[in-house]
């Protein structure tokens, strides 16, 4: 971890020579709750954006609200960029006709949306190398770190983040079970937000009424 930890360090000390402020893609978990803290203590101005699927989640609003107190961050949030793809294939909704002027949204985009009403260029996320095949895709998705996009965990295995967690007194967030945390259309994520926070799993449903088929499916056929 010592290592890993020098090497981030090392890493943001650069960024920070040439930018100094950090805009951190939060998704309360735990990895971007240690970039935050790490951008925290390396830049002079630090704030965050969020992607959801379903907005105002007590799940998330209440990771929201800890961030805001712990580090002072603005927290902008805005539609996921994957939320466009969901609406066109109509996944777990009643149709998927008439949406077809929903306009598709790319990482990027949300990325130029934070940087203007931010005015921040440089962005930090908590993706790593040893992340789930979704979170490898999203790291896919966000480029190549360069001068505006940095890595600061790329490095990092999830014993790593845990130990940086704990040694910074960050409480480890809820979460599904799998490597990621968050909230999206997954069978572990809704059947743990179901048993977790039933009225946020009640306020997805009206979005996407056919995800009660995932807890259906476990309650008749014990397949999670």
């Amino acid at each position: 971890m010592s290592k890993a930890l020098h090497e981030t360090r090392k890493s943001l000390d650069d960024a920070r020579a040439r930018h100094e402020a950090c805009l951190v893609s939060f998704s309360g978990g735990k990895d971007s709750l240690a970039v935050l803290d790490l951008c925290s203590r390396t830049f002079e101005r630090v704030e965050c954006f969020f992607m959801y699927f379903v907005p105002g989640l007590e799940c998330v609003e209440r990771q929201l609200e800890y961030a805001r107190k712990r580090w002072g961050v603005i927290i902008r949030q805005y539609p996921h960029w994957v939320l466009a793809d969901v609406i066109h294939n109509g996944t777990f909704g009643k149709d998927w006709v008439g949406y077809e002027d929903v306009p598709i949204i790319e990482l990027s985009d949300i990325h130029a949306m934070a940087r203007e009403e931010s005015g921040i260029a440089l962005i930090a996320t908590g993706a790593k190398k040893t992340d789930s095949l979704w979170r490898r895709r999203m790291l896919q998705a966000q480029g190549k770190a360069g001068e505006t996009l940095i890595y600061p965990v790329v490095e990092w295995k999830k014993l790593d983040v845990l130990a940086y967690l704990s040694a910074h007194k960050i409480p480890k967030p809820d979460s599904s079970g799998r490597n990621a945390t968050g909230i999206d259309l997954s069978a572990p994520s809704l059947l743990w937000l179901h048993d977790t926070y039933p009225d946020d799993f009640k306020r997805l449903c009206e979005l996407f009424p056919f995800a009660e088929a995932v807890v259906w499916r476990r309650t008749f056929h014990a397949v999670a």
